[in-house]
């Protein structure tokens, strides 16, 4: 049996027909129209869910990424953390996850946000990321004790709220952007929704 298989850690799991989601493999050739039997693993220490359903590729995609479409829905398995079941896993254990039975996870209805709202810009682009990191070391100023406490508060209520969120909901914004020069610095640190700060960019 083939199965699609998509795997995350930040964004909303798939739990009812309609949610939409989106992954970096695209359908294989001549499948482009193909309800497929899905897989959707969503791991975040200590859980790691599966929702069993099926998709198609709505013909949409989000810079290099795909998205799919819930066409039918099944259940989401709790796979108690077990870390053998993950994106590249056996065909055999794609099987095993597909006909086991519960323990039936317990998910609210509204976990999966719009994949346009948790998508992380440049993602694949290894070069950017290292620019950011660079540049965010060398816009830290000295910082006091409490500064430091402040910032890693900002960080603390951002997990949580993401934790609660079941996605990246949310992200720590510079209200002055890193790249027009602005700090990284508790005064010019907040926390927004990610779709927010994806809309704004690099703008002040």
């Amino acid at each position: 049996m083939k199965f699609r298989v998509i795997q995350s850690n930040n964004r909303g799991l798939v739990a009812r027909v309609g949610d939409r989601t989106y992954a970096s493999r695209g359908p294989a050739w001549g499948e482009e129209e193909s309800e497929l039997p899905t897989l959707f693993i969503w791991s975040k220490k200590p859980m790691r869910l599966v929702a069993r359903c099926w998709t198609c590729w709505t013909g949409e995609m989000l810079k290099r990424d795909y998205i799919y479409e819930v066409t039918r829905f099944r259940d989401v398995i709790d796979l108690q953390g077990d870390s053998r079941y993950h994106q590249w896993c056996s065909k055999a254990l794609r099987e095993q996850m597909w006909e086991m039975t519960g323990p039936i996870a317990d998910i609210g209805l509204d976990v999966c946000p719009d994949p346009e709202a948790v998508h992380e810009p440049n993602r694949f682009n290894a070069i950017y990321i290292q620019r950011r990191k660079n540049r965010l070391k060398a816009q830290t100023p000295e910082l006091t004790e409490d500064e430091k406490r402040s910032i890693a508060d900002l960080y603390q209520l951002r997990d949580a709220l993401n934790k609660d969120a079941g996605c990246i909901a949310y992200h720590i914004d510079h209200v002055v952007p890193l790249a027009c020069g602005g700090l990284h610095h508790p005064e010019n640190l907040r926390v927004i929704s990610s779709e927010a700060n994806i809309k704004k960019g690099a703008r002040i």
